[in-house]
């Protein structure tokens, strides 16, 4: 809600209307009505935007940003495996994120006051892994931002067409996570995503 935003940036809901009419008319967002909710979207330009940012920042200070996510493990459809195990897919991984990835992902419900750090990941370009097409279905692409969890090597997904909500993350490893951390559903872990 516009006075929630209001209140989190320190400010009245008017001048949140203003600076988000702004930002429509520069082209940096988008803004819908759903249900009677306002949805708003970063454009590409605002994509291109933070990147600089992050990269300007990132060239003075001289070090990684990193953003933390929290969350619970959780179960998932097991559906992970097959892709991962997906030629399209798994080369692209070895290229881009350098492993090969353990053939399942690790699920994550976010704590509810990480899931906007969930969705600045969205706004940003990360690590695209291309669609493909096997003649008989499409797949999606597949955004990847490198990552740690306790240590590990590892990825988060950010999925084209998903059944999970932006509350839920994939995370891939060339370690099975749930054994290489001793993981149950309910375990609680953290995972450090770098910008």
């Amino acid at each position: 809600s516009l006075t929630r935003m209001a209140n989190d940036i320190g400010t009245t809901p008017q001048n949140v209307f203003k600076i988000i009419g702004r930002l429509v008319d520069d082209g940096f967002i988008q803004k819908s009505t759903v249900n009677g909710q306002l949805m708003i979207k970063f454009t590409p330009k605002a994509s291109e935007a933070l990147r600089f940012v992050i990269d300007t920042i990132r060239y003075y200070l001289d070090e990684k940003l990193v953003v933390r996510l929290v969350g619970t493990v959780t179960s998932g459809l097991g559906e992970g495996g097959f892709y991962m195990s997906l030629e399209g897919y798994a080369k692209q991984f070895i290229e881009k994120l350098g492993f090969k990835p353990y053939p399942g992902t690790l699920n994550v419900r976010l704590r509810p006051e990480y899931v906007k750090y969930r969705l600045y990941l969205d706004a940003l370009p990360g690590i695209y892994i291309e669609g493909f097409s096997n003649g008989l279905r499409t797949y999606g692409g597949v955004k990847c931002f490198k990552a740690s969890v306790h240590g590990l090597p590892a990825a988060v997904l950010i999925i084209e067409r998903t059944h999970h909500g932006p509350d839920t993350i994939e995370v891939i490893s060339p370690y099975k996570l749930r054994d290489a951390l001793n993981l149950r559903d309910g375990d609680e872990v953290e995972i450090l995503v770098n910008l």
